[in-house]
Order: C-alpha cells, then structure tokens, then sequence
C-alpha cells in the first residue's frame, strides 16, 4: 500500500494519536495466531494480558454475544485489494477464527465495504455500521445503520441512513458506539465526523465530535431522538433495563445514569484525579467497565468544535453496588473500547502499544495507531 494515500477506513477509523509520532508495527497477519494449530480454542500465550489477534492494520470495535459464546470485532485485512474492514468472530478464549464475513456478495467487488461497530441483541439480531466507497477515497459515500436476523451480516436491511438531521440539532454525519437497549431500540453517539493529514501528501486522520447521545428503534425509517443533557458525550451504554442508559461527556470525568422515561439523572461514579472517563459500558446493573486518564484531551477544534482526542488509557472495572474500582493496567500498552463479558468475568479491549524513542538528548512517547484485541480478567 502507498504510505502517502491511503483508502477510507483507515482515515476514517477512530483517531488514535495526539499529533505525535505514529508507529504501526509491520509483523503479523490479520487472522488470530495461528500457533497453536488452527482449529483450537486457546489463544497463542495465556499470560495475561492475553493477546487475541496479531494484526499489523486494526483489529478494533470488540463485542461479545449474548450469551458469551463468542467476541465479534471488526478486522482490517492486509492484503486484500479492496481494503475491506471485515467483521469477524472469535472463541471466547481466542484462537481460531469462527467466522470471517468481508464482502456482501460471493463475487465481492472494487468498493471499499466496512462493517463497523457490532453489537448483539439478546435475541440474536446483529446491528452494525455499514460503510462504503470508492478504495481511494478519503471518506466513505455511503454510511448507514444496518440490522441483520442472525450474527451474518450479509442479511442485514438498513434502518437510518446518514448524515439525519433531529430537529433543533445541528446535522450528524457520522454515528459510533452501537448499544442494544432491550431488543427493540438503539443507543449510539451522534456527531460529526472530520478529515485532515497534518502535512500535504501525509496520511489522513480522522476526528469525531459526538454532540448527542441519540436513540432509535430499531425498524427501517424509524427517526433518531437526541437525548437532553447528553451535549459532547463521548462514549454511552445500555444500563440494567431499555429505559436505563449510561453515559460519560468530554472532558469528564464522571460516569452518568439516565432514566430514560423520567429523564433523572445521576451521577454513577466520578473517578476524580484518576481523569477523564470514556468508552463505559455496563452489564447488568451491577459491573461497570471504562477507560480513564491516559493520553487523552477535551478542547475546542477550529472545524468540528469541542472534540475529545483519544489514544488511550488504563480499563477500570468498578462495582456499581459498593463504588469499589480496580484498574487494569498493563505495562506498555494503553488501551480503548472495553467490553465485559455477559457474566462479567472478563474484558476484551483493544491494546495500542506504547513505544520510547530516544535520541540520546530527550525521550519522546508515542502510541501505536493499529491495535490488537487483549483478554483482560475482571474482578
């Protein structure tokens, strides 16, 4: 691939640096280990962090089935021609590939095709973002929530094309963080998407302002409702019930607790001096999982307006009953887009390592922009 143009999904992805050097490691594949042999249920080394995937382009986007048989990702493929970014299935321990969906048809095609953002309903239905384009494109054409009967996306009807507008809002042209609230609405960030390379001829990166935490039924046609109060959020859940989310707002660091019918609003947990939270998630009620501190800034972009820009930090697991927190952190890595487990056992995250370079006269740290999915136990 030319280094200097590169196609939509990369560009697009979630940006992963703050202006610094970028470093991708350029060893692996896109396909979990495949040592131990295929076929296997165990990942390459248990030590933990257990490692997923090894893929030198991104694995990213992690979420888990219904019932914790499996963890669906989105997997950018080295090597393919069209760049796809794919939707893949992993065993719950890692190993083998279950499942490996990249194009909507048999015969494939020239466009870029990117299945983003999967999350499972308890009833088995798939919801997804679907995007689409030309392969030199530095945005996709094409943008849509999709929803499919069974975890193959290649059933999947569209339910709400992008951009939308929701009156008295400003235009979203871009949506992220798909949740299932019951099996019968939506939960995602809505907000407005940039692209921009820091030099001419340097590579594309991607910035996402979320404005609103937006919900929508789950049925073609259906109108997305921006939620009060929820101005610049930056990463939303589903809580305990279809009327109950979870949300975290730029440059915060407190978790909230909305009732959707009443509109009440609490405040679930404040990690404080720790800093600022994002990419919640919660399950059942009782367990909550976040990325806090790390490499992260809230702050006004001259474009899109208050913009959050992410490269990572250290995973959280608190217990919503008592407030007890315990933090995950891994030395050498920071990481985003933590998902527990249904029973709350385990997290699956994407990892970004952390490289020093030093030049005899000062040091400089910089992350990865490709990351791998890890394995992390939850207490």
């Amino acid at each position: 691939m030319n280094p200097r143009v590169r196609p939509f999904p990369p560009a697009w992805a979630p940006i992963r640096s703050l202006g610094l050097i970028v470093v991708v490691v350029a060893c692996g594949h896109s396909d979990p280990f495949s040592s131990p042999p295929l076929g296997t249920d165990q990942p390459f080394d248990p030590t933990p962090p257990v490692r997923l995937t090894l893929n030198s382009l991104a694995d990213r986007g992690a979420s888990w089935l219904a019932d914790g048989s499996g963890i669906l990702y989105s997997a950018q493929q080295i090597g393919r021609a069209d760049h796809d970014v794919c939707l893949a299935l992993l065993p719950p321990t890692g190993g083998r590939q279950l499942s490996l969906t990249c194009d909507r048809s048999p015969a494939g095609g020239d466009s870029v095709n990117a299945f983003e953002s999967p999350t499972v309903s308890a009833d088995g239905r798939l919801a997804f973002i679907s995007a689409s384009g030309p392969p030199m494109a530095p945005a996709p054409l094409s943008e849509a929530i999709e929803i499919a009967p069974t975890v193959d996306p290649r059933g999947a009807a569209r339910v709400r094309t992008l951009p939308y507008t929701i009156p008295g809002e400003p235009l979203h042209n871009h949506v992220a963080g798909l949740h299932w609230l019951g099996t019968d609405k939506l939960a995602f960030l809505g907000g407005v998407i940039g692209f921009r390379g820091v030099c001419p001829g340097c590579p594309i990166d991607t910035l996402f302002a979320g404005l609103k935490v937006v919900t929508l039924d789950a049925t073609a046609g259906s109108s997305p409702v921006a939620i009060a109060g929820t101005d610049f959020a930056s990463s939303v859940s589903a809580g305990s019930t279809g009327d109950e989310i979870y949300y975290t707002i730029g440059g915060d660091s407190r978790v909230f607790r909305r009732t959707l019918s009443t509109g009440a609003v609490t405040v679930a947990h404040d990690f404080g001096a720790l800093g600022i939270a994002r990419d919640v998630q919660v399950v059942g009620g009782a367990k909550m999982t976040a990325v806090v501190g790390g490499r992260v800034a809230f702050g006004l972009d001259p474009v899109l307006g208050p913009t959050q820009r992410d490269s990572g930090g250290v995973v959280h697991v608190v217990q919503l009953g008592t407030g007890a927190d315990q933090a995950l952190d891994q030395a050498g890595l920071l990481f985003r887009g933590p998902a527990l487990s249904p029973d709350g056992t385990h997290v699956v995250a994407e990892g970004y390592p952390l490289f020093i370079f030093d030049n005899g006269a000062s040091a400089d740290t910089t992350v990865g922009k490709s990351g791998d999915l890890y394995l992390l136990g939850a207490p």
